[in-house]
């Protein structure tokens, strides 16, 4: 597969199977990570990978969105929750000033996109959460106060199929009574402005 074809293929997931995630699996894609491009090459992006029970556990306790939705929503059953996390934090220090925040926050996007696609190579399904328990994630990784978390990405091998549609119209993701996610992606000419706008 191309990276052009696992772009079309990859679809967030939110159902996961019991197989547990090893350490060197996360370390690839963590690597793929660290490669993703940085302003000003300060490479202020910092990973803590977690496959433990007891703190994959924790982790579950302290997320939200989508994925905590009950399953007959298409969320996780008992035992289909994340088998691994990925948590992407920001070191302030090497940051240096407060003022560089945007741009540290997209490098994180970036190395996020990297270790999403990575893992999807791999055979895994991702993620990414926006919506999470900050204080407590920081507690229960004894995460130090240099540090602020920006993305927490939720990893294991996949255990749902989702689907991506032509959006006609509403971009509203359903679940079909089989509990397949359906995810309709905006056309290319609906998003493409090619050489600008018209006049």
């Amino acid at each position: 597969m191309t990276v052009y074809e696992n772009t079309q293929r990859r679809r967030s997931i939110r159902r996961f199977s019991p197989q547990p995630v090893g350490d060197s699996l996360l370390d690839k894609c963590v690597d793929a990570a660290r490669m993703a491009p940085s302003g000003r090459n300060v490479q202020a992006s910092e990973f803590v990978t977690v496959n433990t029970p007891e703190l994959l556990r924790g982790m579950f306790g302290n997320i939200g969105g989508s994925i905590k939705l009950p399953p007959e929503k298409g969320g996780p059953a008992p035992g289909n929750e994340p088998k691994a996390y990925t948590i992407i934090l920001i070191n302030k220090e090497r940051e240096g000033d407060a003022t560089r925040r945007n741009v540290s926050t997209f490098d994180a996007g970036m190395a996020a996109e990297n270790l999403i696609l990575t893992a999807f190579e791999e055979g895994l399904g991702c993620c990414p959460l926006l919506m999470f328990n900050k204080d407590g994630i920081t507690s229960l990784l004894n995460i130090p106060e240099r540090y602020d978390i920006a993305l927490v990405i939720a990893m294991g091998y996949p255990a749902e199929s989702p689907v991506a549609e032509i959006a006609e119209g509403a971009v509203d993701v359903t679940v079909d009574k089989d509990l397949v996610r359906h995810v309709p992606k905006r056309k290319l000419d609906d998003v493409i402005h090619r050489n600008g706008f018209q006049r």
